[in-house]
């Protein structure tokens, strides 16, 4: 567990720990199936929310809720590693996290953003 959370701070820094260790573990269950999550992005001021919604829909094929003028993205589709880095990697990006919902319900807006130090804190805690 020691070593997944290195990798993940090195290589997923901005991506909540639960939603990183429920990833893997579904993954890990279904290889070749890509699992359903409604995925939260939280974003710097200041974006285009047009722009936003644009590049939300080439990454994941689904049109985003956006709230909070266009800081909190939510946006409800299939999951895996290489889409969710390419989510954190996005310049104007702070923090993703997200909800497993195994099916094609969407279950809307659910988190707040957290501060850096609470998500550090929520980091260590054994899973």
């Amino acid at each position: 567990m020691e070593q997944f959370e290195r990798l993940q701070e090195k290589y997923l820094p901005k991506v909540d720990r639960r939603l990183a260790i429920d990833l893997l573990l579904r993954l890990r269950e279904q290889p070749n199936i890509k699992p359903m999550y409604v995925v939260e992005t939280f974003l710097e001021e200041g974006g285009n929310s047009e722009e936003i919604r644009n590049e939300v829909i080439r990454m994941t094929g689904t049109a985003p809720q956006l709230h909070d003028r266009a800081t909190h993205l939510v946006a409800r589709h299939r999951l895996d590693y290489e889409l969710l880095k390419q989510i954190q990697d996005h310049p104007k990006v702070k923090e993703v996290t997200g909800t497993y919902v195994g099916s094609e319900a969407s279950i809307g807006a659910s988190h707040e953003p957290s501060t850096a130090a609470s998500r550090r804190e929520s980091q260590r805690r054994y899973y």
